[in-house]
């Protein structure tokens, strides 16, 4: 009998567990060898790890290009293990190349999009280089006293973003005010041109508008009420070295000589809704441009001139009351020569205060230094409250100075946009006590000295109301 044979026959179950252990500790050196291979590059939601096994007089060279974004491994030795080309699915590495020539062999890092310098950790036996993937790098300059500029190219998890905002020290006394475009209620124009219309400084675009171009929500200009709130929305009013933010809601009535209450007042400048009276003011244009399913009355120096089913002139020394449905009777009670008045009331009552601009926006960000977002209160869908999008945001500092703050997005490795929580907390880190949002994506607009300063996300400036 063959001696193998013997062996095995007398002690055959030993042979065969030796003949596990060899393929066990084959498969297990074969499955650590592509384990190490796999842990060389390490990714992380805020960073990413490249480790490098290192030999005995072996050195590393990092260095960078910026655009396109590389980073560059050089070594004096070849690298075991490294395939000549990896891809990954991260937001910030887009691939891992490798090569090798008479000289060593180099490691190319393929960014999506500029990051900071990592940090070299060094071993007898190993090579490691940390590269940050969240971090923000800011620049701050004085366009005037009082008045800076600041711009941010940051990342985090998500992405890049490129934040521009404007810092403005009431105390100087700037005149911080709202423009319409094409200075009327209808109509659209870009930011540059009003600010430049206007002789701005700078200039962000506002408040939320209709297709016509219409503001929809509270709008005062100059003490005039130009457009009521919805939904007690957040606003921001204006006056001389002066800023307040909040819920602001309306009262509208109106009463008789007599003192008596005829009835109240559901809007201003917009479109007549069933049951509703509206008042339409010069700030609307010539026409009421209402149907004839109502009745309108004429005021001029507080005396009935006028009374029409609808589409009324609207006389530039008065206003028009325009009612449908049970508001119509109502008006039913006037009869042309009667006297009346209309009181107009908004809650808080700023006026008190000096305010005499009102924008309004929403929903809040910011209540007294914490994150409060307010969409669903301020009756928000969820193509404001949803998502990232480019953001355009105005908060107050402890300090009395106003922040205007624009977010570019929707530009994939340069820019992807904040959610109204991320909007949120940059207004904090910037110093926000009190903050709202604003109308954002294609509008979002920053303008300093006539030159637009962010990247619109429609690719070109978009004309606002």
């Amino acid at each position: 009998m063959a001696p193998c044979l013997e062996w095995v026959r007398v002690i055959g179950g030993r042979c065969v567990q030796r003949i596990r252990a060899v393929l066990i500790v084959v498969l297990f050196i074969l499955v650590f060898a592509e384990a190490m291979s796999a842990q060389t590059i390490t990714l992380f939601p805020e960073h990413i790890v490249l480790a490098l096994p290192k030999q005995s007089g072996q050195t590393f060279t990092v260095s960078y290009t910026t655009n396109p974004m590389k980073v560059l491994i050089d070594s004096n030795f070849p690298i075991a293990h490294l395939l000549p080309s990896e891809s990954f699915g991260d937001v910030a590495l887009r691939e891992m190349r490798y090569s090798q020539g008479p000289k060593g062999s180099r490691v190319v890092l393929d960014f999506n999009y500029p990051i900071p310098q990592g940090v070299i950790t060094e071993g007898e036996s190993f090579f490691q280089l940390d590269i940050p993937k969240t971090f923000v790098n800011t620049t701050r300059r004085m366009v005037e006293f009082g008045v800076v500029y600041g711009h941010q190219r940051r990342a985090d998890s998500f992405g890049p973003n490129v934040v521009n905002y404007l810092e403005i020290d009431l105390w100087y006394g700037y005149e911080v005010k709202l423009a319409l475009a094409q200075n009327r209620l209808f109509g659209s124009e870009q930011v540059s041109s009003i600010a430049k219309r206007t002789g701005a400084i700078a200039a962000v675009n506002g408040a939320f508008f209709a297709s016509t171009g219409r503001p929809l929500g509270v709008f005062m200009i100059d003490g005039e009420l130009i457009s009521e709130p919805y939904a007690d929305r957040t606003a921001l009013g204006l006056g001389p070295k002066l800023a307040v933010m909040d819920r602001v809601s309306f009262r509208g009535e109106i009463v008789l000589n007599d003192g008596s209450l005829l009835t109240t007042l559901q809007g201003v400048n917009r479109p007549r809704l069933q049951d509703e009276l509206i008042i339409y003011t010069q700030h609307h244009g010539t026409k009421t441009n209402t149907n004839s399913f109502g009745r309108e009355v004429v005021v001029v120096n507080g005396t009935v001139t006028q009374i029409q089913p609808g589409n009324s002139t609207i006389p530039p020394d008065g206003f028009v009351l325009s009612a449908h449905g049970v508001q119509t009777e109502r008006l039913g009670q006037l009869a042309v020569g009667d006297g009346l008045e209309v009181n107009i009331t908004l809650n808080p009552a700023w006026d008190g205060l000096g305010v005499n601009q009102i924008i309004g926006g929403g929903p809040r960000l910011v209540r007294d230094g914490r994150l409060e977002i307010t969409g669903e209160e301020e009756l928000f869908r969820d193509d404001i409250l949803a998502g990232r999008a480019p953001r355009t945001a105005i908060g107050l500092t402890d300090d009395q100075k106003l922040l205007f703050v624009t977010v570019n997005g929707r530009q994939p490795n340069i820019s992807v946009g904040m959610t109204l929580h991320e909007l949120g907390n940059l207004l904090i880190e910037l110093g926000a006590l009190q903050a709202m949002n604003l109308d954002g994506g294609g509008s979002t607009t920053m303008v300093i000295r006539d030159f637009v300063l962010n990247l619109p996300s429609d690719g070109k400036e978009r004309p606002v109301g």
